[in-house]
């Protein structure tokens, strides 16, 4: 078992609303999870909770819409165990509704404490499962070592993860003496209580800062080297980028062990170590710290975490006095030369290419940045196509002038002049005119071969891959992949459809409650109908599938549904596919529906075909009387736009 102390706020308030918004927010952001009418309505989806031990609480015990508790057991010293929806927890206030608020007041009475609020995790590994006694029983140690026995707590305990985990949340106000427990070292005392709780409960050993040897005595773990600091490890995992501490491990961690193992370490061979790999060292918060010589305004990390042996303290005790890099080049000793860096650190770098991939994909990178910065230039200079509709329509003009002009200087007859005024001026109408026409028909060329705008970013690499652009050949494939994952990863989520039924876009209807299904609403939008707890029918908007079903029965509430879903729409583009039994099965459905309901839905189908052989069977059924036989008892369903009852599935005679 481990233990987890969670990072308090620095200005002695703390308060994990933050904590609670991040959740939830992560959590609605999930398309997949379903949502559900008491998730959307309930007052605990706002989340108004005083801060401190309130919204601690709230987090702790998973209650976000105030599930309904029951009392499992209360010990003789008042310890009572709580089921709070499905979660258990364990307390010592007099009830977990109230425990927020007794905790707050207790806190109170002591105005020198200003942050009352403690809280740690207990966690186990994921192969292990222990008993609620005996998690429990490690919450109550922890607090008696932490000198917190008689202080106010809850504890929780989480199933929800891969590995088991315990929230503790602890007053620090004495309930009696209202002194503040002091917490300093808190940390070695709950790894000191894990071994011990490892040893005497039966536990798996997990690492910590404190071990315990055969005879039950406990040491400080010694570690080789430090571990990877927390942005660091962020960084990696997440961005899937080198962070300047693993560049300055790879690079340099063993070199510089070697070097002090043969004992030739100095401050001059120290600086040309971490120069050849492009990296600097400098007096910083009162240490050494290693940073990027390409860009020394930007992060820095701990020498000592690079290798323990090159802090500050140590290379002081056994080298003397700090001193500062030497210049690259020393023009009193030419002789010396200058040195070569041999690497650098690149951030754009996969930490998961170091080998064989890593100079492919770092020529990938830096094409695809170029190819970026070209389309950047591109939209910078990009300028909207001229046509040169004024300079064209003042060339008619001046063409009309230069014809008056000559008919003034060789036409005499008054009459004829103005005559030939006249044409001329008929002559240039007639050219505008044309004109006209012709720049609105250049006007929609441009229009339509996307010309009178500049290209977006996909259009353009599109029409450069065309041109035979390796980089962009490249970031068309990369967002082909991109897509193939999105489809595998929503493939994935639903089994193999008996039958499809597609609509046409925005032909939508509302979601519906059923008697033999449950609905669950997603945040993508798509409505599944589950059946015994697997999807049985699907809306997802422009088609409803249709899942196989174990039993006759439940095959005929599936279709009964897909018929039902089919008829609320307007059938004007709906088409059917998929196994030819089961296309049957759902317009079967679909003809009963027909005849036995009258709420101004009708099942059809655009397929001219399928509609003729609904309708057939339809005046089939009604020749041989089947109806009193159809209107046995069926299952409610219940329209949740309008709440209004309709008979949704229908079982077949």
């Amino acid at each position: 078992m481990n233990v987890i102390i969670p990072p308090k706020r620095r200005d002695k308030k703390t308060s994990f609303k933050k904590l609670v918004s991040y959740v939830s927010t992560r959590e609605e952001k999930k398309p997949g999870e379903a949502v559900t009418h008491e998730a959307v309505h309930s007052p605990g989806n706002e989340y108004v909770s005083t801060p401190g031990f309130g919204q601690l609480v709230d987090y702790v015990g998973r209650k976000r819409e105030t599930p309904a508790t029951e009392i499992l057991s209360i010990s003789p010293k008042g310890i009572q165990r709580v089921l709070s929806g499905e979660v258990l927890c364990e307390t010592n206030c007099f009830s977990l509704e109230t425990a927020a608020s007794e905790m707050d007041m207790t806190a109170s009475q002591n105005r020198h404490c200003k942050d009352a609020v403690y809280h740690f995790i207990l966690s186990w590994q994921g192969d292990e499962d222990p008993s609620p006694d005996a998690v429990f029983r490690s919450v109550r140690y922890s607090l008696k070592q932490l000198g917190m026995e008689e202080h106010q707590y809850v504890a929780a305990i989480h199933r929800d993860t891969d590995n088991i985990h315990c929230h503790i949340s602890a007053n620090r106000v004495h309930p009696t003496t209202f002194r503040a427990q002091n917490m300093w070292n808190d940390a070695d005392e709950l790894q000191k209580c894990c071994r011990v709780l490892e040893r005497e409960l039966g536990f798996k050993v997990d690492n910590g800062s404190w071990h315990m040897d055969a005879y039950g005595d406990l040491h400080r773990t010694r570690r080789d080297m430090p571990s990877a600091p927390r942005g660091a490890a962020k960084r990696e995992i997440f961005s899937d980028k080198e962070s300047l501490h693993g560049y300055a491990v790879r690079e340099t961690r063993q070199i510089l062990s070697d070097v002090i193992a043969q004992g030739n370490m100095s401050w001059d061979r120290l600086h040309n170590i971490l120069y050849t790999r492009g990296l600097g060292l400098r007096e910083q918060s009162g240490g050494l710290a290693v940073f990027d010589l390409m860009n020394p305004e930007g992060v820095s990390v701990k020498a000592s975490d690079v290798h323990p042996d090159i802090s500050l303290a140590s290379m002081v005790s056994q080298h003397g006095k700090y001193q500062p890099a030497p210049p690259v080049y020393n023009p009193d000793r030419p002789e010396d030369g200058m040195l070569d860096m041999q690497n650098c650190y690149m951030p754009q770098l996969h930490v998961r290419d170091q080998e064989a991939r890593r100079e492919r994909r770092e020529a990938r990178a830096i094409a695809r940045d170029i190819l970026r910065a070209r389309y950047e230039a591109y939209r910078n200079g990009w300028e909207k196509p001229d046509l040169r509709a004024g300079e064209r329509f003042r060339q008619i003009v001046s063409h009309c002038l230069v014809a008056k002009a000559h008919v003034r200087d060789t036409v005499r007859d008054p009459l004829m002049r103005k005559l030939m005024y006249r044409v001329a001026e008929f002559e240039k109408m007639k050219a505008m005119a044309e004109l006209r026409l012709q720049l609105r028909e250049e006007r929609q060329t441009l229009k339509d071969t996307g010309e009178s705008r500049p290209l977006s970013w996909k259009s353009w690499v599109e029409r450069e891959a065309v041109k035979g652009d390796a980089a962009a050949l490249s970031q068309m494939r990369g967002w082909a992949y991109r897509e193939k994952r999105t489809a595998r990863k929503h493939n994935n989520a639903w089994p193999e459809p008996n039958a499809v039924i597609h609509y046409g876009p925005g032909d939508n209807v509302p979601t519906f409650k059923s008697s033999e299904h449950e609905t669950r609403l997603l945040r993508d939008g798509t409505v599944s109908y589950l059946r015994d707890g697997k999807p049985a029918v699907t809306d997802f908007g422009d088609r409803v599938e249709v899942y196989s079903a174990p039993d006759s029965k439940s095959d005929r509430f599936n279709n009964d549904l897909a018929a039902e879903l089919t008829a609320w729409r307007s059938g004007d583009n709906t088409m059917l596919t998929g196994d030819q039994k089961a296309v049957n099965r759902v317009l079967y459905s679909g003809v009963v529906r027909n005849i036995t309901k009258r709420d101004g839905h009708v099942f059809k189908v655009s397929d001219p075909k399928l509609m003729a052989s609904v309708h057939a069977t339809e005046e089939s059924l009604r020749n041989r009387n089947v109806q009193p036989e159809l209107k046995q008892a069926e299952p409610q369903y219940r329209d949740e736009e309008d709440l209004r009852p309709v008979n949704r599935d229908l079982p077949r005679p």
